[in-house]
């Protein structure tokens, strides 16, 4: 049987990057054929250690008439020569001018937004990227939402037709015994530790983590709170760093820069409470690991976090500071409560993200496509 061709492309990292590690590993390679292209120095190593051609691209991250012009041609070109039988586009850049390049070349493409564009912005901005979104579904083929608040969004808000999307939650590999990894953090300050993994950008709502960390450690300086991911494509640590200045915690909140998978692993299992706070998401794989790690888990009530929490169950999912405050106030002083809420947390994941079972899904809408 001819093997299936499918072409990657994103400019995104983080979830993204992980999103592609999962279908790498899992992907029946005997029957589909992968490549990615990209700008990012990561996926290429991705790539290089999975044997996985890749191709550079450069994108531009704002909006750049000139330099997204000559995205859309040169992802033209590098269909027409690759000739695969679907492009399967990842965020909102190389979905946009990816979508564009596959309907100029010809070929069909499948596009997930891993958290639609406009949610990053208000006023004016937001209603640019809004409007990008419409322009862009005249070149959409599929999609294949990551959750089903994004799906939503591609049909009541964008008016995409249900039909043309397809939902496949985030999903991890789900090991059959505990992964042992070496330490390669050290051990974190703190008799409680609070945390989260994220980039200091306005998407995971940095200065409410720091206002819910202050609220908490005024009333338990025994309490630590740590931002794993800090330096990394962020805008927002000056402000971060100004803020926990202005409320006097420096001695008791961490920014740890970015790390590998290693090291997120290292940091979820001393953690004691993930706190999400973000303003939107697609379907954040920081949240499921952390809910595998029986972490239990405060979020925001957005996109995403909602299709995954279930409030007072498997985690909390609050909108104001001091809900936030309250919920981590409330586990701290019942371990066993907070005990029963990551365990819960953790069947959860077992229970319907598993990527064994999820990327058969993936190979369906891919052969169908």
């Amino acid at each position: 049987m001819e093997k299936i061709k499918v072409l990657h492309i994103t400019q995104s990292v983080g979830g993204v990057e992980t999103y592609l590690r999962q279908v790498i590993q899992n992907i029946d390679r005997s029957r589909y054929d992968l490549s990615i292209a990209s700008c990012e120095p990561s996926l290429e190593k991705l790539c290089a250690l999975h044997e996985v051609p890749y191709f550079h691209l450069n994108m531009s991250r704002g909006v750049n008439p000139f330099v997204d012009l000559q995205s859309i041609f040169k992802i033209r070109a590098l269909i027409k020569k690759q000739q695969p039988q679907l492009v399967h586009l990842h965020s909102s850049k190389a979905g946009f001018v990816g979508r564009i390049g596959a309907k100029f070349a010809g070929c069909p493409s499948l596009f997930t937004p891993h958290g639609v564009s406009y949610l990053s912005f208000t006023g004016l901005k937001r209603m640019v990227f809004f409007m990008l979104e419409l322009l862009g579904k005249r070149f959409t083929h599929k999609i294949l939402a990551i959750s089903q608040s994004e799906a939503n969004r591609c049909v009541y808000e964008i008016g995409h037709k249900s039909e043309n999307i397809h939902v496949i939650p985030n999903s991890m590999t789900i090991p059959s015994v505990p992964v042992l990894v070496p330490d390669k953090l050290g051990n974190l300050e703190g008799e409680i530790k609070i945390g989260t993994i994220g980039r200091l950008t306005a998407q995971k709502n940095p200065l409410q983590f720091v206002d819910i960390a202050n609220g908490v450690i005024k009333g338990n300086e025994k309490v630590h709170f740590y931002f794993l991911g800090a330096g990394f494509h962020e805008d927002m640590g000056a402000e971060v760093k100004e803020r926990v200045q202005y409320h006097g915690i420096e001695n008791n909140f961490h920014l740890i820069g970015k790390g590998d998978s290693i090291i997120a692993l290292n940091f979820l299992r001393q953690l004691d409470i993930f706190l999400l706070p973000s303003i939107f998401e697609g379907l954040p794989y920081a949240l499921l690991e952390a809910m595998y790690e029986a972490v239990p888990c405060i979020v925001s009530k957005c996109d995403g976090n909602n299709d995954v929490i279930d409030n007072n169950d498997n985690g909390y999912a609050c909108l104001v500071t001091d809900e936030f405050v309250a919920a981590i106030t409330r586990l701290i002083k019942q371990p066993e409560l907070a005990k029963s809420i990551g365990e819960a947390g953790k069947q959860y994941v077992i229970n319907r993200h598993d990527i064994a079972n999820n990327i058969k899904d993936l190979e369906k809408i891919y052969a169908e496509i």
